[in-house]
C-alpha cells in the first residue's frame, strides 16, 4: 500500500520517552540540577511517538483488511471473469470457422498470396484471431492462478504443459498430432485455430472446481466393471532408435580384407579425433 510504504515511521513510544528521561539524567550529572519539566517533555515525546505509532498500525491493519476483501472480490469476480472469457472464445472460433472456409487448402501465409482474394483476406483474419486466441488463453490461466492455492498451482502448471485447459474432454489420444503440439506448446497456429474452430468443443472452463473435474475425468479410466476401473495393460510398442552414425576421423580407412579386389574407396570424414581420455591413475 503506497500509503503505508510513504508514511515515515516514528520511535517506539517508551523509547522516546526513556531518551528524554536518559538525556535529563545525564545533564544532572554534569549540572547538579534537575529539570523541573522533565515530566512534561517525557509525556511529550511519548505522545507524540504514540500517535505516529498508532497511524502506522492503522495503516497496516488497513491494508491487511483490503488485501483480505480485494481476495473475496476476487474470488467471486473469477467466475464471472471466466465466463466472459467464453463468451469471447465462442465468438473468435465462430469467426475463424467462417475464415477457415474460405481458404479452400491454403495452408501457409505464401499459399495465401499467390491463392488472393478471399483466401488472403480469411488468412489475414485467422492471423488476427490468433492473437485474440494468445490472449484469452493468458487470461484464463492468469485467473485460475489467482484463485489457486500454492499446492494447486502447481497442478496448474503441470494441467497446462499436458495440454489441458484448450478442449472439453480432452484426452491427448483424441487429438492430432499438430494440435496436441500447439496444446502443449501455447503455440497456435492457423491450422490449430481452425481445427479448434470446426471441432465444436474448444472452452474456458467456468471454474477452478470444474477444470479440476474436467482434468480427473479426462484422467480416469475409460472403462468399468464389477471390480472397479478397467485398466489398459495392452501392450505398448515402443519405436527403436536409430543407431547413431559410426564416427569417422580423417585417419580412418575401410578394412581391405580381398586384395585380389580394388581398394575401397577413402572414407569421407564427419568427425574430428580429440584427445584421448586420461588414464585413471594418471
Amino acid at each position: 500500500m503506497k500509503l503505508r510504504r510513504a508514511f515515515k515511521r516514528s520511535a517506539d513510544p517508551e523509547r522516546a520517552r526513556r531518551e528524554v528521561i536518559d538525556e535529563a539524567i545525564g545533564s544532572f550529572r554534569e549540572s547538579g540540577e534537575w529539570p523541573a519539566d522533565l515530566g512534561k517533555r517525557a509525556a511529550k515525546a511519548y505522545l507524540e511517538a504514540l500517535e505516529g505509532e498508532s497511524e502506522y498500525r492503522a495503516l497496516s491493519q488497513a491494508e491487511e483488511r483490503l488485501r483480505y476483501e480485494k481476495e473475496d472480490v476476487r474470488d467471486m469476480c473469477a467466475d464471472d471473469a471466466l465466463a466472459y472469457l467464453g463468451g469471447r472464445l465462442a465468438d473468435v472460433l465462430s469467426e475463424a470457422k467462417t475464415a477457415g472456409a474460405a481458404l479452400n487448402g491454403v495452408r501457409s501465409a505464401d499459399e495465401a498470396i499467390q491463392a488472393g482474394g478471399d483466401a488472403l483476406d480469411a488468412w489475414r483474419t485467422l492471423t488476427g484471431l490468433l492473437t485474440a486466441l494468445e490472449n484469452i488463453r493468458g487470461a484464463q490461466w492468469d485467473i485460475l492462478r489467482a484463485v489457486a492455492d500454492e499446492d494447486t498451482r502447481a497442478k496448474l502448471r503441470l494441467w497446462k504443459s499436458q495440454g489441458h485447459g484448450e478442449i472439453a474432454g480432452y484426452r491427448p489420444d483424441d487429438v492430432p498430432e499438430f494440435a496436441l503440439t500447439a496444446m502443449l506448446s501455447q503455440r497456435y497456429t492457423v491450422a490449430y485455430l481452425v481445427w479448434l474452430a470446426n471441432i465444436g468443443t474448444g472452452y474456458v472452463p467456468a471454474s477452478l472446481a470444474e477444470f479440476e473435474a474436467d482434468v480427473s475425468a479426462a484422467t480416469e479410466p475409460m472403462s468399468y466393471n464389477d471390480s472397479g476401473p478397467i485398466r489398459d495393460f495392452s501392450p505398448i510398442v515402443v519405436p527403436i532408435p536409430a543407431a547413431p552414425e559410426p564416427e569417422r576421423y580423417s585417419h580412418s580407412r575401410a578394412a581391405h580384407l580381398d586384395y585380389s579386389a580394388p581398394a575401397p574407396k577413402p572414407i569421407k570424414p564427419n568427425a574430428i579425433a580429440g584427445d584421448p581420455a586420461p588414464y585413471p591413475y594418471s
